[in-house]
């Protein structure tokens, strides 16, 4: 809501919240062996009745994991880690950039991103971006791969390197 704050305590208690649900997440894809796209569902099953003793428990056995299987940081106990990261329609023909995040937690999209090697980790380049709000071409583990511009704008990167031709932004823009 425009003009609404979260208290100090809100804060912490958001912050803890998403903590809670991503240390759940870690543990449901790495320890039980669920699927990325499937551990956001259960994890909201029980999430909210983990005990913190449990709670540290499975982080320190999971090796104090820095990101939930989506990518997204595992906040500190003490405030959120949220970078700011620009989504991936953000980037030009040549650009390289690594998949941070997918925006989406929709099993559906994430399903579908998992289909074309767009996980957190991965190398991408984009080969080609259509006008008008079209869809990308990207270089995705050594196949083009095309993705839609509402997708596009729910996939956040680590941009690599720019354009490899060299060229200004106005040839870019070309």
């Amino acid at each position: 809501y425009h003009g609404v704050e979260l208290t100090v305590a809100g804060r912490q208690a958001a912050a803890a919240a998403i903590r809670r649900h991503r240390i759940v997440e870690r543990f449901l894809a790495d320890m039980l062996g669920y699927a990325w796209n499937e551990a956001d569902r259960l994890a909201a099953t029980f999430e909210h009745d983990l005990p913190q003793e449990v709670e540290d428990r499975i982080f320190v056995a999971l090796d104090r994991p820095a990101a939930c299987p989506h990518g997204f940081p595992i906040p500190a106990l003490q405030a959120p880690d949220i970078p700011v990261l620009p989504s991936l329609y953000a980037l030009e023909p040549g650009d390289v950039a690594t998949v941070a995040v997918p925006g989406s937690t929709d099993p559906e999209v994430v399903a579908f991103l998992d289909t074309l090697g767009l996980r957190p980790g991965v190398t991408v380049e984009v080969r080609e971006k259509h006008p008008f709000d079209g869809p990308l071409v990207l270089r995705v583990a050594g196949q083009d791969r095309t993705l839609g511009s509402m997708v596009a704008h729910q996939v956040f990167v680590r941009i690599t390197t720019g354009p490899r031709s060299g060229g200004t932004e106005g040839e870019r823009a070309r």
